[in-house]
């Protein structure tokens, strides 16, 4: 089976970095800048959209190590673990934000 390439994984992991890295930015942006009045809750919508990026790439990860070698391995199982974790994260701050 020839091997495909994983670009879109990489892209969407580096813009959910990228996404929560922000986020995380955000969260020390003193309020008396120009977008001060936005850091109270955008913060937190750029950790949920980089959860949610990141497990979307970790879930394709998962499903084509798992294409690849037909069985469960070691690849799989943690490409599914990190999936999970970053939609757990996501779902996290996502009752943050509503509550």
């Amino acid at each position: 089976m020839p091997t495909r390439s994983r670009t879109y994984e990489f892209v969407l992991g580096i813009v959910g970095v990228l996404t929560a890295a922000v986020g995380a930015w955000m969260y020390y942006v003193p309020t008396d800048w120009f977008l001060g009045g936005l850091v109270e809750g955008w913060y937190f919508g750029m950790f949920i959209a980089g959860g949610l990026l990141l497990a979307a790439a970790f879930g394709i990860l998962a499903r084509s190590a798992y294409v690849e070698n037909h069985r469960f391995d070691l690849a799989v199982t943690v490409y599914t673990v990190l999936a999970l974790a970053a939609l757990g994260g996501a779902i996290a701050f996502a009752l943050f934000l509503v509550l």
